[in-house]
């Protein structure tokens, strides 16, 4: 899976493994919560049409963390930024798919979007960074770890579905109330 080249320094290939990381991370991160969406509609009684309306509330809150992003990833490095920007994002995935009511994901997308934005920007930009290095395109190897992050999450969502009572899998340990 990993190509080396004879006499790379092995903290370049470890910044590269790092990069890969960090783009499963994002694709597991938005997998999981694409996979939650029909649970969320039937746990807050909402129909088809108002995840879409929330969906813009998450586009709106990326736009807004990628722009907040650039400047610190400049003057830090995008290498101190990035894990920075991964814990937040850990962990805003997870409000928004505990409502009871959708002004919860109303307020959480947008939050849940501005650390997918910090996530995004960050990662992109060390991803760079590494295929500068590298002296070679390596950015696609990068997104395609976003594509296997998100093959991830709906093959794990998928299993849990089939092994138990309909409701948010990845968010029911912190969810008490869930049923």
């Amino acid at each position: 899976m990993f190509v080396t080249v004879v006499g790379m320094d092995r903290s370049l290939r470890s910044a590269r493994v790092a990069t890969f990381a960090y783009f499963v991370l994002c694709g597991t991160l938005m997998g999981t919560w694409v996979a939650h969406i029909p649970a969320v509609e039937e746990r807050v009684g909402i129909s088809h049409s108002t995840p879409g309306s929330l969906l813009v509330l998450l586009g709106l809150g990326a736009f807004t963390g990628m722009q907040v992003t650039g400047r610190p990833a400049d003057r830090l490095g995008a290498g101190v930024v990035l894990p920075v920007a991964g814990v937040p994002s850990s962990t805003a995935v997870v409000p928004p798919g505990l409502p009871r009511n959708p002004r919860i994901p109303a307020g959480a997308l947008p939050a849940s979007g501005f650390c997918n934005g910090l996530l995004d920007v960050s990662m992109n930009a060390h991803a760079v960074h590494v295929e500068k290095a590298y002296n070679r395109p390596v950015m696609s190897a990068f997104h395609a770890m976003f594509s296997a992050g998100g093959v991830i999450a709906s093959l794990v969502e998928a299993g849990a579905a089939n092994a138990g009572p309909s409701r948010p899998r990845a968010w029911a340990p912190w969810d008490w109330r869930a049923s």
